[in-house]
């Protein structure tokens, strides 16, 4: 029998579509216990003339502080008019390159002004670990089709 895709990945985390500003907006927390890899997106709308950063950070706990991983955090993209408008930005992370004592990770996306623009963050947890990935799929996943 065939796998589905959605039995090898899952959206395991997400900040919904919202304005990324000079706050830093973080995703939810996904468990990397559950999964050898994840892919981190950062999916850009109508940005303003900002300069943004995309990075990840761990945590030993979900609810936990977190703290950047090394070497997991994109060239920030420059501050322009038009070239960051619609644009995506990705970030793989495997499990063995998470810091030693910590299991969970968010994304973490920011501007460098106040008006920033409409974006949204999705984290796929890929290769699960037991089972297919759709078991620890968000509760938020409301279809799939097969």
């Amino acid at each position: 029998m065939h796998s589905q895709p959605s039995e090898k990945l899952t959206i395991a985390g997400i900040a919904g579509p919202q304005t990324i500003a000079n706050t830093a907006v973080l995703s939810s927390a996904l468990d990397m216990s559950k999964f050898e890899e994840a892919l981190f997106l950062l999916c850009l709308g109508d940005m303003a003339a900002e300069t943004i950063d995309f990075k990840l950070q761990a945590s030993a706990t979900s609810g936990g502080t977190y703290a950047d991983i090394p070497a997991k955090a994109i060239t920030q993209l420059a501050a322009s008019a038009t070239a960051n408008d619609n644009k995506q930005v990705l970030i793989n992370l495997k499990a063995e390159k998470m810091p030693t004592g910590t299991q969970f990770v968010k994304a973490s996306a920011i501007t460098g002004g106040a008006t920033g623009g409409s974006a949204c963050i999705l984290a796929l947890g890929l290769r699960p670990r037991f089972g297919p990935a759709s078991d620890d799929k968000l509760t938020s996943v409301v279809q799939t089709v097969i």
